[in-house]
C-alpha cells in the first residue's frame, strides 16, 4: 500500500482523515500536516520529512495531497518530489482521499495520482445540472 500525507492550511488535512475514518473505519499509512500562519518554514519542512518517512511502506511510494496549488503546503511538499517514490496532487477533497484508501495496490504511484485527480474532479458537481437530466 502506498502512503498518504495530506498537507493543508489550518486543520483541513486532519479533518479529511477524520471524515474518512468516520466513513470507512481506521486508515493506515496516512498522516496530516497542518500549516499555520506563524509556523517556521524549516519546521514545516521537517514535518514533511517525518510524515513521508512515517507512511512509506516497502518502497511503494508516498502521495502528498495538498489543499491548493501555490500555497505553502504545496510549495514545501513539491521539494520532496521524487519520480516513482513521492508525488504531489493539489486540490484535495474528501472523494479523493476516500478513493486513495479504496484503490488497487497494483497501481503505480503515477497511475494512482492520475486516478485520484480524475476522481476528485468528478466529485465536484453542480447538483442543479444533475437534476436537469
Amino acid at each position: 500500500m502506498k502512503g498518504l500525507v495530506v498537507a493543508s492550511h489550518a486543520g483541513l488535512g486532519d479533518e479529511l482523515l477524520r471524515a474518512c475514518e468516520m466513513i470507512i473505519g481506521p486508515v493506515r499509512h496516512a498522516r496530516a500536516i497542518s500549516v499555520q500562519r506563524e509556523d517556521d518554514i524549516e519546521e514545516v519542512r521537517a514535518l514533511f520529512q517525518q510524515a513521508i518517512a512515517d507512511v512509506a511502506v516497502d518502497g511503494e511510494g508516498v502521495l502528498i495531497m495538498t489543499d491548493m496549488i501555490g500555497g505553502t503546503p504545496a510549495n514545501i511538499g513539491s521539494s520532496f518530489l521524487k519520480e516513482g517514490e513521492v508525488d504531489l496532487l493539489t486540490g484535495v477533497n474528501l472523494p479523493m482521499v476516500l478513493k486513495f484508501f479504496n484503490s488497487p495496490d497494483e497501481l503505480s504511484l503515477a497511475e494512482l495520482a492520475n486516478l485520484l485527480k480524475a476522481y476528485g474532479q468528478k466529485g465536484v458537481t453542480l447538483i442543479r445540472d444533475l437534476l436537469k437530466k
